[in-house]
């Protein structure tokens, strides 16, 4: 099967110097801007860097809690660009995984089929912050340069104009196995109202990865599709690799890939769902219409944080205008 390339309209990137500082004063204007970081480190001093201790003693990624009355009054987006998708694709598809669900399932579930679709396309994102080295969960989604994946800002930026740096990405890890290898970062990139302002309906990021022995990541594990600049209702699965969940239960680890499937709706400027998923499972895809037999969905949100503590109501950014023009800023890298 060819791979199609995916042409579709900019509406503003702006690049970063090695230090992090935007380039062009209008990035501050324009709250849908991408801000592209390209990595300064070499691969091999990356990769030798995560050692399985670091990679052990890595702290999950918080998904941070929001004030309930700034989201209850922050109002619906509005888009200039036109909508985009492309469809997910695999070397091999899935083998059936029980049956597709009919019913919300909110309290996460271990999922168990591994080396296949859509697992092999999800994973965890190792970085290091300020305080350490961190973990978020990420997965490959379509692109031009089939070395792409998704997570949230807050996986990449800390929201104050500071960039994190060492990311690598371990595709379907379950305890302690990586079958697959590493992959770790060239570029990223992620929208200037979250770079500069922590605002969570920009709370996305793209990452573009080296080869790794002379293979990209979607070469290898297959990718999923997206959909930008659509609607907020799906039904939609999220996978991710939280530590704790919201309402708090026993014998959650991060160490084995959990789903949850539910409706979604609108929330002001985002996207809610219910589902159990907390630390560690930052930045874990919202998977529309997928089905087992092909082991692909289209890509419509990402884990970004939990308004309240007590409840399992997660919220994801709307892919919107600002989704477009960070998926457009890393899909050539």
């Amino acid at each position: 099967m060819q791979f199609k390339k995916m042409i579709v309209p900019i509406l503003a990137v702006v690049a970063v110097t090695g230090t992090g500082a935007t380039t062009a004063a209008a990035a501050k204007a324009d709250p849908n801007a991408a801000v592209v970081r390209q990595s300064t480190q070499d691969a091999k001093d990356v990769q030798a860097y995560w050692t399985p201790e670091r990679m052990r003693s890595a702290v999950p990624m918080p998904v941070p809690a929001a004030s309930a009355s700034a989201l209850a009054s922050a109002p619906a987006q509005t888009y200039k660009l036109p909508a985009m998708s492309a469809p997910g694709f695999g070397k091999a598809v899935s083998a059936e995984f029980g049956t597709n669900s009919v019913q919300d399932i909110t309290q996460s579930g271990v999922w168990t089929a591994h080396g296949q679709m859509p697992a092999s396309t999800v994973g965890k994102l190792y970085f290091t912050t300020p305080q350490g080295n961190s973990e978020c969960t990420a997965s490959v989604i379509a692109s031009n340069n089939h070395s792409m994946i998704w997570t949230a800002g807050h996986c990449a930026s800390d929201g104050a104009g500071h960039w994190y740096s060492n990311f690598q990405f371990v595709p379907d890890y379950h305890d302690g196995v990586w079958p697959y290898g590493s992959w770790v970062w060239k570029s990223a990139s992620t929208p200037t109202a979250y770079l500069n302002g922590r605002n969570f309906d920009y709370d996305v990021a793209a990452i573009s990865l080296w080869p790794s022995n002379g293979r990209k990541v979607a070469d290898v594990v297959g990718w999923q599709g997206y959909k930008f600049n659509w609607g907020y209702n799906w039904f939609a699965y999220e996978f991710g690799y939280p530590y704790d969940t919201h309402p708090a239960r026993t014998g959650i680890n991060g160490q084995q890939l959990r789903y949850c499937a539910a409706g979604t709706w609108q929330a002001g400027g985002q996207q809610a769902i219910h589902c159990d998923q907390g630390h560690g499972a930052s930045g874990g895809p919202w998977l529309d219409d997928l089905q087992f037999a092909r082991g692909w969905g289209y890509l419509v949100g990402n884990v970004s944080y939990h308004p309240y503590d007590w409840s399992d109501e997660e919220r994801s950014p709307h892919f919107g205008d600002a989704a477009v023009n960070v998926y457009n800023a890393q899909t050539n890298v």
